[in-house]
């Protein structure tokens, strides 16, 4: 406490510059809204297995099924489905794959056999149609790979944001404020070891 009672003018200066510094690349990047479904992951084959085996191999699936989702076959199976803005996406694959793993994140609840769909997008009718088409194309394709006994079904209707979810200036601050924090820690630290 003595050590940031001395330097406390260095600390406040560093944090409220981390926190503008995290703000300021917050505002340069683009506003986005979300949308997001979930899907129920179910085996009809898992009988005899002891329920926890039975969840682990649902959330192993919907893992798999997320790293599907990043794959160029799913995007273009999703893209030719009607209502979605193809132009919003570059035409260079790299960029093309970049900006649809920037588009589109996966995860599975853990604990159970439920599976979320985020679709963050410029225009929130788009993430909309998008989070429904990614939500049909993975109930479309889980048989084909993991056979007919896995069934995804679609347990929620698209739930779009009411705001921007991106990029997160109050989270962002926290951070940048954090590391702000942290480098006029280290700093005071380091005047006062040239002082010694």
């Amino acid at each position: 406490m003595h050590i940031y009672a001395r330097g406390w003018r260095l600390l406040v200066s560093c944090t409220l510059a981390g926190v503008v510094i995290a703000l300021a690349v917050s505002a340069l990047q683009p506003l986005k809204y979300s949308s997001t479904v979930r899907l129920l992951i179910t085996q009809t084959n898992a009988t005899g297995v002891d329920p926890y085996t039975a969840i682990k191999s649902t959330e192993r699936i919907g893992q798999n099924l997320s790293e599907l989702v990043n794959s160029s076959s799913f995007f273009n199976a999703v893209m030719n489905q009607s209502g979605i803005d193809r132009t919003y996406f570059p035409t260079d694959e790299i960029d093309k794959r970049k900006e649809w793993q920037r588009t589109v994140e996966t995860g599975v609840v853990a604990g159970t056999g439920v599976m979320q769909v985020t679709v963050y997008h410029k225009d929130r009718t788009q993430a909309e149609t998008i989070v429904v088409a990614v939500a049909k194309e993975l109930a479309t394709q889980a048989p084909n790979y993991y056979g007919y006994s896995v069934r995804l079904q679609i347990i929620d209707d698209p739930l779009p944001s009411r705001f921007f979810a991106k990029p997160d200036f109050i989270q962002n601050s926290a951070l940048g404020l954090i590391f702000g924090f942290i480098i006029g820690t280290a700093w005071i630290l380091a005047r006062i070891r040239q002082i010694r």
